[in-house]
């Protein structure tokens, strides 16, 4: 039975459609960033920062902190919440208009390629290098490929491997499928009854499980999905036997908690934060795949083009701050694994530590880390590519 898309899902698509050729010749009229770290400003500046990704679940606090802080620097912090589908448009018009309103955009590694993609942030390296952590000597391996890849445009923040990993009712549940092939005759005997959101609404437990998916099922180029032969075969099987695709990827531990759903796509990082929020009880486990290969998940901070100076100068120093390993510790308990060396469980608060111990599941996180295969998401123009074929091929379908 055919269903509407989800809004979210139909809008990246016009939005592909209504910016291509945009982003060379047309530029829009704001003034070009400074060729050199500009200086901090004289006067606090009041911050206005857009989240496209749910990253201040996790970075709101340490913000909050660097604002008080830094009094002669930032005077008070605006927040604002969106979508990565519907971001590029945003900052576009108000490029286009001369008028940027947002100073940060919080965006994952999907949503930082389509604004690269369109020249709608200003790159951070190696331009203002002098003002920022040097990536090979903070960042994890697996944190610099991916810092690397995306070529400067943003600053990872907040990232771990974490995923993809199988959330399910332990009550309905016996023998959780441990490989896709298992998954897919799950879901076939159980249809409608496992679920994830729209891979192009940017949901993080989405894209890993598509991103891994070449891998795991033997694609021979697993960075262009144009190649996936296998990959969308699969999907397009298992698409067949899937509940309606959700618009956000917190509505599906939702359905999963009323018991509309017994198994969905998730990452170690968002299993936590449901425990710890009470969307989900102890009655839900977590299931790896079987030799598991897990992708390179990356929360990022970038400024978009005609950011004042003074803005800029005040970013840089947000994202300096951010990265330090002692703020990395505060989004304790809500994560297991970090995109920088030297942070520690021990650097959280008591209280911190015995929520991540209580919800957690750190056994599991430690026998993942150490056995999963860390692999790079999709990223760059190949962004778009895998968001039309999901289209055009599954979502369209559904």
């Amino acid at each position: 039975m055919s269903r509407s898309r989800p809004a979210a899902v139909v809008t990246v698509v016009a939005l592909a459609v209504a910016l291509t050729g945009c982003a060379a010749p047309g530029r829009a009229p704001v003034a070009a960033p400074p060729t050199g770290v500009p200086d901090l400003p004289t006067r606090p500046v009041v911050l206005r920062i857009l989240d496209v990704s749910g990253v201040l679940a996790l970075t709101r606090p340490v913000i909050e902190r660097f604002a008080q802080e830094h009094p002669q620097l930032v005077s008070s912090v605006r927040y604002e919440s969106g979508t990565p589908t519907d971001v590029v448009g945003k900052l576009y018009a108000q490029q286009q208009s001369g008028n940027v309103t947002d100073d940060l955009v919080l965006t994952g590694t999907e949503g930082l390629s389509l604004l690269a993609k369109q020249q709608t942030v200003v790159p951070l390296l190696p331009g203002y290098a002098a003002a920022l952590p040097d990536p090979a000597g903070v960042m994890t391996p697996a944190a610099r490929q991916l810092q690397d890849a995306l070529n400067g445009n943003a600053m990872i923040i907040s990232g771990q491997p974490d995923g993809p990993v199988l959330a399910y009712d332990t009550r309905t549940v016996a023998h959780p499928p441990r490989t896709p092939q298992e998954l897919l005759t799950w879901a076939k005997a159980h249809p409608g009854r496992f679920g994830f959101a729209a891979v192009p609404t940017g949901s993080g437990p989405a894209n890993q499980f598509v991103d891994a998916l070449p891998h795991m099922l033997g694609d021979p180029n697993p960075a262009d999905p144009a190649t996936w032969t296998k990959t969308w075969a699969y999907l397009a099987e298992l698409n067949r036997y899937t509940a309606p695709y959700a618009t956000k990827t917190v509505d599906t531990f939702d359905a999963l908690a009323k018991g509309s759903l017994d198994i969905v796509l998730s990452e170690t990082g968002f299993d936590v934060q449901m425990k710890a929020k009470g969307v989900l009880g102890d009655q839900f486990a977590l299931q790896a795949f079987d030799d598991p290969v897990t992708i390179e998940v990356a929360q990022w901070a970038a400024v978009p083009r005609g950011v004042d100076p003074d803005r800029l100068a005040v970013d840089l120093a947000l994202i300096t701050y951010l990265l330090e390993p002692r703020h990395q510790a505060m989004t304790i308990p809500f994560r297991a694994a970090f995109p920088v060396h030297g942070v520690d469980l021990s650097m959280a608060t008591a209280d911190a530590q015995a929520r991540y111990q209580r919800h957690g599941s750190p056994d599991f996180n430690r026998r993942l880390l150490a056995t999963a295969q860390v692999r790079n998401p999709v990223v760059g123009d190949h962004v778009q590519v895998k968001y039309d074929i999901w289209n055009r091929s599954i979502g369209s379908t559904k």
